[in-house]
C-alpha cells in the first residue's frame, strides 16, 4: 500500500514566477551581452576592419553584408565589392576610386562627400542615397537619372555636369 500523497506549499517556481535568483540571472546575463556588444570588437570582411577610417585597398569584398556599416572617411580604392549590400551604410568621406560597385545596393547609404571616380556602378542601387557633394567623374555605369533616385546636391557626375536638384 503507498502512503498518502502530501501537497507540497506553493512557491513561486511553481506558480511560474522566476523568484529573485532567476531575475537576478538575467539581469547577470544581460549585463554580460552589453560588455560584450561594447566591447570594442571590429568586425572584418575580406579581412578588412570595418570601422571608420579604415583603409583597405583592393580588399576582396564580393557580397560582403555591410549594411548599416560605419565607413566614414574609410578608403575602399580599387576593393571588389560587387554584389555588396551597403543599405544604410555611412560612407561620407570615403574613397571609393576604381572600387567595383557593379550590382551593389546602396539605397539610403550616406555617401556625402564620397569620391567614386573611375568607379564600376553597373547595376548599382542609389534609391535615397545622400549623395551630397559626391564625385562620379569617370565612373561606369552611372547616369544622372540613376542618381536622381537619390538626394543630390553639388554631385559630380562628370566634367562640367553637376546635379543640385536636392539643394
Amino acid at each position: 500500500m503507498r502512503a498518502p500523497r502530501v501537497p507540497r506549499p506553493p512557491s513561486r517556481r511553481w506558480r511560474g514566477g522566476r523568484g529573485r535568483s532567476g531575475l537576478v540571472a538575467l539581469l547577470v546575463v544581460v549585463a554580460a551581452g552589453a560588455v560584450a556588444c561594447s566591447s570594442g570588437t571590429v568586425t572584418s570582411v575580406g579581412g578588412c576592419g570595418i570601422q571608420d577610417g579604415a583603409v583597405c585597398h583592393g580588399t576582396y569584398m564580393y557580397r560582403g553584408h555591410l549594411a548599416f556599416a560605419n565607413l566614414y572617411g574609410a578608403d575602399l580604392s580599387r576593393a571588389d565589392l560587387r554584389h555588396a549590400v551597403l543599405a544604410s551604410a555611412v560612407l561620407s568621406g570615403a574613397k571609393l576610386r576604381d572600387t567595383d560597385l557593379r550590382d551593389a545596393d546602396l539605397r539610403h547609404a550616406h555617401l556625402e562627400d564620397a569620391d567614386l571616380s573611375g568607379a564600376d556602378l553597373r547595376g548599382a542601387r542609389f534609391d535615397d542615397s545622400w549623395l551630397r557633394g559626391a564625385t562620379f567623374y569617370g565612373a561606369r555605369g552611372v547616369s544622372p537619372a540613376g542618381l536622381k533616385l537619390g538626394i543630390v546636391c553639388r554631385t559630380v557626375v562628370a566634367a562640367g555636369l553637376e546635379l543640385n536638384d536636392d539643394c
